[in-house]
């Protein structure tokens, strides 16, 4: 059942089409990308966060820094939270933030992480908000790249400190401690060491500010190492303001030898006494009470300094001297002075900073990879992580409907979520684990989705099988590796090893590591099938960390495959690429090599991701990256004839921005995506030119990238915010030139799903985004029409369903409930490319003005899957262009089945025009009736014509009320008075429509009495109109009453 379905979905994906002639950068204008829009669909679970500030002021005001996903801000005490930054920043690792004490609307924010994983983010300096986060000033310092913290003086805002660590994987002079006297305007470098030395960590004395402690913390990162500690890191103490400085690393107590990261803390409740965390051979915690000048090693639990370069953080209480609290892999508290600690649960592991509230210690923030956590009570109990500021390594989409988005999420799980939902949004519900762990690629049996092969560092492989929720292990070479050097390995696989299954034979798998690896049986058995295609260079397969602390997490593994890849054209056409720079081509399935490595791309780039074309065997392109060398310029790089030559192709991208991924959409032959540090860019012409797709996109590193090419959808996988989803590509698909010089163009819409499933107005809490549920039109104007253009829809006999107005923009209402409402049945006229959403609804029923419905609806039905067209009229041009509504490909209902569903929904619909067309009668007639009698007051024919007015006015009423409820003012008054005939048909309308079927028989039983129903009173009104108000015409007319007069007007 399960294949003959996702063939049957399968079947439905459309043929490539070869390119549309080419199109050069000058021919694409910026307008033509405006009406795209990104939905954010999660998942609302949280990334990794190491910097955390609160309003000393406002208690539920809080500010945390996404790494990759930038700040986010709390009103609510952390229920929930929101981006202000996304318009803002341009890089979006935050690395610290701080809110001025003196003055709360002032906060300075700090781009680049500093605890220094191998896939951190570069920051571009500071910003600064003076209105609590609405708006920013980039405030410089742009090459420091890494800021590790930021400290304002407690009582003048203007003066603040900056704790910079420059370029993690190279040498450069901005790093140091730097101070701004102004605000942020201008800095100055009040402490250096060298430029491989940069600050980590500063503490100021709120008592006397002008006693600052600063450390200094010398480590750097290659492509295969990590540095922490030598002769530049230090503990520093300026007693000016930072003036000048006095280094106290060697004061009494300290240790010895190589120093690494250190950490710093200064008692607010106390101020000689200082507490630091210290990286070395004899590290630990240590506790100074005269300043600095002597310290006592109060603790050398490694649970507290395991891992040093990560974590190393510590924070004095600001009320009890005593109370100490070191973050590491688990939250510590000591109140004995740092002698011992406890552990207090947190909602995730890996901790990195904390606020506490000066003046209210229970009250606290902390920073850790699941996000940041609020508590009330000291940490007894934190509030959740629900935002989705996930890291994911890599991206793939399965062919089920809707299809689900697969991605592996640093310090977290797998994920497979749904695309979309028939809810409000996509929830918790929507997503669940896959089996692998949070670095790997995941590859989803074509046939049976059920069946997923995901990975994770160390070369962990698992098959997940979701109907048991099982995940069996089949790795390569299942033997740990942690904690060996990659030269001790049998295999040498990378953090994030490529896993892919053929897409000629879906029962053949292959993973890579140094070799790549073959298995026809599932993962049960494999076979080697290539040479070590790295440079297998054994200087650079040393052990990492070090020279105090090693840390060998596979992050640093070197000379691994990095990227592989198979040709959709040629079974056995394989690509491989190594993190140390070298491109392998197989023609036969793995039996032979050949090095094809392109010449004009510098040596020991990481080859990121390869993709082989889709149109043609001998097409592939390459992006690589060389950040890790301190090169941040995109390389992307495209070759015709199978590696023999390769163009590198970048015109467009920014010089700074590298690229991990590039993408050839498979329904257009030379539509090209690619992902940057910091978004998303579309390529007409096969890489000639590039322009930027971020649209409502966040700045945020893409890391891979996913076209769903049955939906025609393009989803990313950022590194900091989750997974995103650009909607309907059929205006990328079917762009020309010749389409940016017509005045008017209307594409051909994508097909859409009849299927339950909305978008709430606001964005609901804690919900990924669906996507818009109708048919997307897209049609785009050289210059804005005037308001004579009209938008129709028509079914496939040419017959119009609907017509649509255009938008007419109105002066700003005044502040009430129907402000911001969008007015119905219209289209947008902007000049570019516009998108227009039909909910595949035909004309709602007559509305009854103030009329309150009990659980029905009076929204016209869903259209009957089938074609159909749109037709654009504009001065004078009619453009029509056809689509397709198809069935939700689960829904078991006929053609037959729809149809007579539609057609009792359209007589349900005209019975409630009627019975609403026959009030609004009444009730005109009544207004009528009672404003002459107002207008004759005091008339001597008023008293002849009253009772029969009234007599008419008591029949009409008696129509009215058998028709509605006249007596419900609120939605809960029907519960008092029983609701009547247009209810009653409303609510038969919301149930014959709430799923896709065919009508019951008591379905048509009620209508038909209900029907019969209302006809009587049609009836009996239709007989009052033809009799009784010609009557009461007539005897008005005899009275001769005047048509003015002004005898009503005396009191």
């Amino acid at each position: 059942m399960m294949f003959a379905f996702l063939w049957a979905i399968a079947a439905l994906v459309p043929p490539p089409t070869l390119a549309a002639k080419p199109t050069s950068a000058k021919d694409v204008p910026p307008a033509f990308f405006q009406d795209l829009k990104w939905r954010s669909i999660g998942p609302y679970r949280g990334g990794r966060s190491i910097a955390v500030a609160g309003h000393p002021d406002l208690l539920y005001t809080y500010y945390f820094g996404a790494t990759g996903g930038g700040l986010w801000k709390t009103e609510d005490g952390g229920i929930s939270w929101f981006p202000v930054s996304d318009s803002a920043f341009a890089t979006a690792s935050v690395g610290a933030v701080a809110v001025a004490p003196s003055d709360p609307n002032v906060i300075y924010v700090g781009m680049g992480e500093a605890c220094i994983r191998g896939n951190i983010s570069p920051g571009d300096g500071i910003y600064k908000s003076t209105d609590e986060g609405k708006t920013w000033q980039h405030m410089g310092l742009t090459n420091t790249q890494t800021i590790a913290k930021i400290r304002v003086h407690p009582r003048d805002a203007n003066i603040v400190y900056v704790a910079a660590m420059g370029h993690i994987f190279g040498r450069n002079p901005e790093r140091g401690v730097y101070r701004s006297l102004d605000g942020g305007k201008t800095w100055e470098k009040i402490l250096y060491r060298n430029d491989r030395t940069g600050a980590v960590d500063i503490a100021l004395d709120p008592n006397n500010p002008r006693i600052i402690y600063a450390a200094l913390w010398e480590a750097n990162r290659t492509p295969w190492g990590m540095t922490s500690g030598g002769p530049g890191s230090g503990l520093f103490k300026s007693t000016d303001g930072g003036d000048t400085w006095t280094e106290i690393t060697r004061n009494k107590g300290l240790p010895e030898g190589i120093i690494g990261k250190i950490g710093i803390a200064v008692s607010p409740a106390q101020s000689d006494l200082v507490y630091a965390i210290v990286e070395a051979k004899a590290g630990g915690v240590f506790r100074s009470e005269d300043g600095g000048k002597t310290w006592v090693r109060t603790s050398d639990d490694m649970n507290l300094r395991q891992r040093a370069f990560y974590y190393s953080h510590i924070f004095a209480d600001p009320k009890v001297p005593e109370t100490v609290y070191v973050l590491n892999v688990r939250f510590h508290k000591s109140t004995d002075g740092g002698k011992t600690f406890k552990t207090i649960p947190v909602p995730h592991v890996d901790n990195h900073d904390l606020w506490i509230d000066p003046d209210n210690p229970k009250r606290m923030i902390n920073a850790n990879d699941g996000g940041a956590n609020v508590t009330y009570d000291g940490g007894k109990s934190w509030t959740s992580q629900k935002y989705p500021t996930g890291q994911f390594y890599h991206v793939t989409v399965d062919n089920q409907f809707p299809y689900r988005i697969y991605g592996a999420q640093q310090d977290n799980t797998t994920v497979s979520i749904a695309s979309r939902t028939i809810g409000a949004g996509i929830g918790e519900k929507d997503w669940y684990a896959v089996g692998g762990g949070e670095s790997g690629y995941i590859a989803v049996h074509p046939e049976d989705p059920n069946i997923v092969f995901a990975g994770s560092y160390g070369g962990y492989l698992t098959r997940y099988d979701h109907r048991s929720g099982q995940s069996k292990v089949i790795s390569v070479w299942p033997e740990n590796p942690m904690g060996a050097p990659a030269g001790d390995l049998k295999y040498r696989f990378q953090w994030t090893f490529p896993i892919i299954i053929s897409p000629h034979n879906p029962d053949v798998l292959y993973v890579a590591g140094n070799h790549v690896f073959r298995s026809t049986d599932q993962g049960m058995s494999w076979e080697v099938i290539s040479p070590d295609l790295t440079r297998n260079d054994p200087e650079k397969q040393g052990p990492s960390g070090g020279p105090i602390t090693r840390d060998n997490t596979s992050v640093e593994y070197y000379c691994t495959i990095f990227a592989l890849a198979e040709s959709p054209l040629q079974e056995g056409l394989l690509w491989a690429g190594s993190d140390d720079g070298l491109v392998h081509l197989s023609r036969d399935g793995g039996k032979t090599w050949e090095n094809v490595t392109p010449k004009n791309l510098p040596e020991w780039s990481l080859i990121s991701i390869i993709e082989p074309s889709h149109f043609d065997p001998g097409t592939a392109y390459i992006a690589a990256t060389r950040y890790k060398l301190d090169d941040f310029q995109p390389y992307i790089l495209k070759t015709t004839d199978y590696g023999k030559t390769w163009k590198r192709i970048t015109r467009g991208i920014p010089s700074n921005e590298y690229t991990r991924v590039v993408r050839e959409d498979p329904n257009r032959q030379g539509l090209l995506y690619a992902g940057t540090e910091r978004g998303v860019y579309v390529s007409f012409d096969d890489g000639a030119n590039w322009h930027s797709l971020q649209l409502n996109l966040p700045h945020t590193p893409i890391h891979d990238i996913a076209v769903q090419a049955r939906e025609k959808d393009l989803v990313v996988a950022t590194h900091g915010r989750g997974f995103w989803v650009l909607d309907d590509l059929t205006p990328l698909h079917q762009f020309s030139s010749e389409i940016a010089r017509k005045p008017v163009h209307l594409f051909q819409p994508r097909h859409a799903y009849r299927m339950p499933g909305w978008r709430m107005r606001r964005a609901p809490r804690h919900l990924g985004e669906n996507p818009p549920n109708g048919v997307l039109i897209h049609y785009y104007f050289k210059e804005k029409p005037d308001t004579t253009a009209r938008l129709q829809i028509l079914d496939a006999s040419g017959q119009v369903i609907k017509t649509f107005r255009p938008e007419v923009p109105k002066k700003p209402a005044k502040a009430s409930r129907k402000s911001g409402k969008k007015e119905k049945d219209t289209f947008p006229i902007k000049a570019g490319l516009n998108r227009f959403v039909w909910d595949m609804r035909y004309p709602d029923a007559v509305e009854l003005p103030g009329a309150i419905i009990w659980a029905g609806t009076l929204r016209g039905p869903r259209a009957v899957p089938g074609q159909y067209q749109v037709r654009l009229i504009v001065a004078g041009d009619t453009l029509t262009e056809s689509f397709e509504i198809r069935k939700d490909p689960r829904v078991q209902a006929t053609q037959a089945d729809f149809q007579a569903q539609f057609d009792l929904l359209i007589q349900i619909r005209d019975r409630i025009s009627d019975a609403h067309r026959a009030v609004i009668t009444i009730r005109t007639i009544r207004d009528q009736i009672n404003g002459f009698l107002k207008n004759i007051k005091g008339h001597p024919a008023r008293q002849k014509i009253k009772p029969e007015a009234d007599s008419l006015l008591a029949r009409l009423s008696r129509i009215e009320n058998e028709i509605v409820q006249t007596k419900i003012k609120s939605i809960q008054d029907a519960l008092n008075h029983p609701i009547k005939l247009n209810n009653k048909l409303a609510s038969l309308a919301s149930m014959v429509g709430r799923a896709d079927a065919a009508p019951t028989r008591q379905d048509y039983a009620v209508f038909e009495e209900l029907s019969q129903r209302l006809q009587i009173q049609l009836d009996r009104l239709q007989k009052v109109l033809e009799t009784e108000v010609p009557r009461f015409n007539q005897l008005v007319q005899s009275q001769e009453v005047p048509v003015v007069y002004p005898g009503a007007a005396a009191p």
